[in-house]
């Protein structure tokens, strides 16, 4: 009886504390968190795996200086939090900063990183004209024999095959006459 009620109040406490599975999370980052991105952004995206309230969630990215760098434009469609970037011009580490409120949820503070190298200036080099000679493909003539030597033996082998094709095919079959076993069994009468 004692392991019984034991086994009871286990069960009953299992029920009554809330799931951590059912907390808001975050889905994906867009750029994702530690990547390493060569073209700037104009937009930070977070996706939770929930519907987000209007007005309670905060979004903010900055530089390596601390520098903010988005425009501040929040929008939130659905389980979407999403900011505007200003256009990138220095290479750095950038950190984005939020904070997520979904109905009936804790909010989940947190940040996240992205490494944005801006491209160099790229200078192209003028094209110089230089004279290199074309290498002309000498003609292997052993295989060339051996090809048509292929080509000549599969024809003969044709030939040779349609003819016995054909006296097999039209010679007439040998068919003989039906014997009839003469049965030696003894026919019982009742």
């Amino acid at each position: 009886m004692k392991r019984l009620s034991a086994v009871f109040l286990a069960l009953t406490c299992l029920l009554l504390t809330p799931f951590t599975a059912y907390a808001t999370s975050i889905v994906s980052t867009s750029p994702t968190a530690g990547s390493i991105l060569s073209i700037s952004p104009t937009a930070i995206t977070i996706k939770a795996n929930a519907d987000l309230l209007d007005g309670a969630n905060e979004i903010t990215v900055t530089d390596a200086k601390g520098v903010r760098v988005d425009d501040g434009s929040i929008q939130i469609q659905g389980a979407v939090l999403m900011v505007g970037v200003k256009p990138l011009t220095t290479s750095g580490l950038y950190t984005v900063a939020y904070t997520l409120m979904a109905i009936d949820q804790p909010p989940i503070v947190g940040t996240f990183t992205f490494l944005y190298n801006s491209p160099a200036e790229m200078v192209l080099p003028t094209p110089t004209p230089t004279d290199t000679q074309v290498a002309t493909p000498t003609a292997n003539r052993s295989t060339d024999i051996f090809v048509i030597g292929l080509m000549v033996f599969a024809f003969i082998m044709l030939i040779f095959l349609s003819r016995y094709a054909k006296k097999t095919f039209n010679s007439p079959s040998t068919s003989g006459r039906r014997v009839k076993k003469v049965s030696t069994s003894k026919k019982f009468i009742k």
